[in-house]
Order: structure tokens, then sequence, then C-alpha cells
């Protein structure tokens, strides 16, 4: 089975998901612009690389390029991780029938009457949507987008990729025994930290150890007078944008993604979660699936700051239930989100296709 794989880049799951699939035999060429560290990945385990940019919907280069691959690498089905590169799949594969699938992480912006999504998801050629989440597959269920197209398969991991030594608090401003309330996002309005910067403020007099930890850039000017608002700094760390930031969530006593609308699984509640930190998330999109509707996480409502404060009054009283919310998410990650069984569903996926269309 030969595969071209299409995307802006990929990031390390998806590097080491497609590393298994080359283990189990697949060819896989990629068309896009891998980061060094994953295309050495992908090289050292047989993948041919090509590299571009996909700079709009109607990249002329990239169809051509596309096309070319197609001929040349005999290639049996294309797989796009990225809506231009599933567009310039859709046009450059006119004629052919070639099979398509494609990578959904998110609810939203999907529609019959907009002619960009007959270019996408909704185009006839793409005969698989593998979604990151049962929340994204109901929702193209309820745009009616046909069954037999939908399948949702989960973005696996392995937690050995996020056990590390984490800096010391003092590095970073927070005391040794505060009670430290994470959250790592590009802050959009969408993600919510307005009502979590609402919560924490809430709580300050009541809980004099609580700290919050902000890591990420701020793209919201609620948030910027939110934070020059706060009552008290000294408990409030913002970092911007961090490499490490996968090492600060083990600073934290829980980690919040409080976001109001269209999330699929958070990369950094992942992350804080493999390493064992309890998840406070809203119960939008695929995040309570994440924490296994309550089972391995706390969830309330979006914008909802008395419910955000309520469960981190919950985790700062109650340091077992914590610890034991910690303990099931890692298991969480580790059984439910496993890399090896994501690897074994894309290829019997991607292998009935190509069957198919033989």
């Amino acid at each position: 089975m030969r595969v071209l794989v299409i995307g802006t880049t990929v990031d390390k799951p998806e590097a080491h998901i497609f590393c298994g699939l080359l283990r189990r035999g697949v060819h896989i060429h990629f068309l896009g612009t891998p980061l060094p560290e994953h295309e050495a990945l992908l090289r050292e385990n047989g993948a041919s690389i090509t590299h571009h940019n996909f700079a709009h919907r109607f990249d002329l280069k990239g169809i051509a390029r596309i096309r070319s691959i197609v001929r040349e690498d005999s290639i049996d089905l294309v797989y796009a991780l990225s809506n231009r590169g599933l567009s310039c799949t859709v046009l450059g594969l006119v004629g052919s029938n070639i099979p398509v699938a494609t990578y959904r992480g998110t609810v939203g912006h999907l529609s019959w009457l907009d002619p960009s999504s007959w270019l996408t998801f909704l185009n006839p050629k793409v005969k698989k949507i593998l979604c990151v989440s049962e929340a994204v597959a109901q929702y193209l269920r309820d745009i009616k987008v046909r069954e037999e197209k939908i399948i949702t398969i989960y973005k696996g991991h392995d937690i050995a990729w996020y056990i590390s030594t984490p800096p010391p608090r003092a590095s970073i401003g927070l005391p040794d025994d505060a009670f430290v309330v994470g959250c790592t996002a590009m802050m959009r309005p969408v993600k919510g930290v307005d009502v979590l910067i609402e919560s924490v403020a809430s709580l300050l007099n009541e809980l004099p150890n609580l700290h919050l930890l902000l890591v990420g850039g701020i793209k919201d000017p609620e948030i910027e007078r939110l934070v020059e608002s706060f009552p008290d700094k000294s408990r409030l760390h913002l970092t911007g944008y961090r490499n490490d930031a996968t090492q600060l969530a083990t600073l934290c006593d829980a980690t919040v993604m409080a976001s109001k609308t269209r999330e699929g699984f958070p990369k950094s509640v992942i992350e804080a979660m493999a390493q064992g930190v309890p998840a406070i998330v809203t119960q939008v999109g695929g995040m309570p699936e994440l924490v296994g509707h309550g089972e391995a996480g706390i969830v309330v409502p979006p914008s909802n700051s008395a419910a955000l404060a309520g469960a981190i009054r919950t985790l700062y009283h109650d340091r077992s239930r914590a610890r034991e919310l910690g303990t099931l998410g890692q298991k969480r990650i580790q059984e439910v989100f496993n890399v090896n069984t994501t690897i074994e569903k894309m290829y019997l996926v991607f292998d009935r296709l190509v069957k198919k269309a033989a």
C-alpha cells in the first residue's frame, strides 16, 4: 500500500503514527513542511518527503506536485491533514479514482451551502473522514454527512513521550507550597481564559496559596484587561510562549481548559494528563470524551466561572481525589489514547479503501 500524506506539518503523535504505518509495510510519501525533528524521524523509518508549503486552497504548484507524485510514486491513497492540502488534493485528483481520506479535528465551519466545504470534507472524492473525537463525528452526522464516510479514531499518544524533569518552581516565581492551576493555550476568546482568570480571582481570599499559571501568547484584549486588574498579581504568572510548556505542566496541581466553543482534544491537556496532572475541562467538543465524561477528570459547563471555581475548590480541598484523578487521567491516555491502537485502526481503514478502489 502506497500512501501520499499531505499537510502543512505533522505533530509528534502524527509523526509516530506514520512511522508505525511504515513499520507495517506502508510506503508513505509526505508532501509538506514537517519540523526538522519529525522529518528526521520519518526519514529514519523509510518515508519519502517532498517539501512544499500550501499557500492557499488553489495552490497550482501544489496541485501539480500532487498529480506528479501520484503518478510517479504509484500512489494508492491520499491522506490530507489540512484544509488547504485537501482542497488541492480534490482538484489534483480530478479524473482519478484514487481514494481520498482526511482528518477532522474540530466541530463547526462546514455547510452544504458553502462552496469551500465542497472543496474539502463534503466533496464526493473524500471517501473517509477520520474524526479526532466522537463529538466531531456526531457533528458530521448532524449536518447529514453519510455514515459510511465517518469514523472516529483517537490520535494516539505514548506517555513515555512526556515524562521529563520539570524546572524548579522558583524559576518561574512559583512558591513551593503553592496550589498551582495551569492553562497552556494560545489565549484567544474561544479558549475561555477570561473565565478561568475570573474563577481564580474569586477564590484568592478563600484559598490563600492558590496561584494561576498561564503559558502561551495572549490574543484577547479582555484577557489583557483581566490580567491588569487581577487582585493579587504575585499569584498570577504569565510565561508567554515556551518551548518547554510540556515540562511546565508538571508544576501544576491541576490543568484547566475552559474553552467556550469548537474544541477538539487540546494537546496541552493531553500532555498534562499523560504526566498525571488532574484535568478540569468544559463540556465543549471532544473534551468530555478526553476525561471519560468525568471519570478521569472534572467536566464543567462552559462560560460558567462559578462552576469552574467550584471544581478548583474541590481539588484544592481534596488532594487525595486530585491524585486519584491524575492517576486515572494518565491511565486513560495510556489505554484509550494509545498510539499503537491508532496505528492499527488507521492501517485497517487505509487498507479497506485501497482494496475497495482496486
